[in-house]
């Protein structure tokens, strides 16, 4: 792939930030995909050139991309950016889903949705793209995130993850099959909808993610609605501004009833089968303060859980040792992200601050010893010795992204 990296020069503090920053930038060379003109293998067809996370992982991923796309606007790769979200746009479109990643196989689920925030990203005053995009987000929004029959629990009023499994199995447009009557094992499906989650796995859905309603999912929607507020106003849809904010304000409510545990001062899962939360603290209670949700009594009981996850290396992803990858040791580039940006919102500078440097430390002395960067990283251990279900993958798209991001734009490094 001849995709144009820009001539960039970095500048830190510390010289060695400069040598991990420039192999980054050489390095999204290996990771710049463009489609064959059709479908080809496993891989469907994209119109936009896009950037694969690395290793074993060649396809486009949904919530990876935003957090690759944050490294790749610091890095002034701005129109590769855009052209990632227009590929997923063109999924929503083809599809009627933005799925896991680009495989075939993926197409019966989706992953965490970060689509509104990428627009938000990319789309730079353009008032076409931004109609044209903001009326391709409401599809998602609704047929795939909304849609009772699958993602949106109506009882609760709130959003479950859900691979569709059966949907790949339908035969002609016939009545709607479940995956019982297919003899499909349960727990097949909820290994598969674990997956949509992009923490697979973790213990904090005990192996049942399909009956959980999931702190982060519910962050998430809440802030494509306060994204779509932001869209109808600068379009001048007033009316549906007004709507997208009460179903925000409708959100907030009912993630308070259901998942957040006053007496702990943290967000919890919500198990909707046997109608309790489920007490696994793990860092999607940081998801609210991202999103902008929590109030200031929620923000401070939030900054005062941090010591809970906080290690040499950065914010462990769960306090529970299982032995799954989403979990005690390991730390994940957009984590730490989410962690940090959430407490900057609120105004914890300090605190962030200090997460993000020991993250870089980490990534900066695996990098001098292995040359290399990696997917996830034991921030207990200060090393690469991590817990998965495969063997530690190289590259990695939003390892690099987050690095870029952090030492560029809150630490000492500039780009001149």
């Amino acid at each position: 792939m001849n995709y144009e990296i820009p001539k960039l020069r970095f500048t830190c503090l510390d010289n060695q930030k400069v040598h991990v920053l420039e192999y980054i930038h050489n390095y999204w060379k290996e990771l710049i995909v463009v489609s064959p003109p059709y479908t080809k293998g496993q891989l469907f067809y994209l119109p936009h050139p896009y950037v694969v996370p690395g290793g074993v992982f060649q396809q486009l991923f949904y919530w990876d991309s935003y957090f690759t796309i944050l490294g790749l606007k610091a890095a002034k790769m701005d129109r590769l950016s855009k052209g990632i979200v227009d590929n997923f746009l063109y999924e929503m479109r083809t599809f009627g889903i933005i799925p896991n990643s680009s495989e075939v196989a993926h197409l019966s689920r989706s992953q965490p949705p970060f689509l509104t925030s990428m627009m938000k990203e990319v789309w730079g005053r353009d008032i076409e793209w931004l109609k044209h995009a903001y009326d391709i987000a409401k599809l998602e929004y609704f047929q795939v995130w909304m849609n009772p029959n699958t993602h949106y629990h109506e009882e609760i009023g709130l959003n479950r993850y859900f691979d569709d499994l059966d949907k790949m199995l339908r035969i002609h447009d016939e009545a709607y099959l479940h995956f019982e009557e297919l003899s499909i094992p349960a727990q097949f499906w909820h290994e598969r909808t674990e997956a949509e989650s992009g923490w697979d796995y973790t213990g904090r859905f005990n192996r049942q993610c399909g009956h959980f309603i999931p702190v982060e999912l519910n962050s998430l929607l809440y802030k494509y609605e306060v994204d779509f507020a932001d869209f109808a106003k600068i379009l001048g849809l007033h009316d549906e501004m007004r709507n997208w904010n009460e179903r925000a304000k409708k959100r907030k409510q009912l993630m308070d009833k259901y998942l957040w545990n006053q007496s702990e001062g943290i967000y919890y899962d919500y198990n909707f089968m046997t109608k309790q939360q489920y007490a696994y603290p793990s860092l999607a209670t940081f998801f609210p303060l991202w999103a902008g949700l929590a109030d200031s009594e929620q923000a401070e009981s939030i900054r005062n859980k941090v010591d809970l996850f906080l290690h040499r290396g950065g914010m462990v992803t769960s306090v529970f040792h299982t032995n799954f990858q989403w979990d005690y040791p390991n730390g994940w580039a957009p984590l730490q992200w989410i962690v940090i940006e959430g407490l900057r919102k609120y105004g914890y500078t300090e605190v962030s601050l200090d997460i993000a440097r020991r993250w870089i430390s980490l990534c900066t002395d695996q990098f001098f010893k292995t040359g290399k960067l990696y997917e996830k990283y034991n921030v207990v251990d200060y090393n690469i010795n991590t817990t998965g279900r495969y063997p530690l993958q190289e590259g990695f798209g939003w390892t690099n992204a987050i690095y870029t991001k952090i030492a560029v734009e809150l630490l000492d490094c500039k780009i001149i």
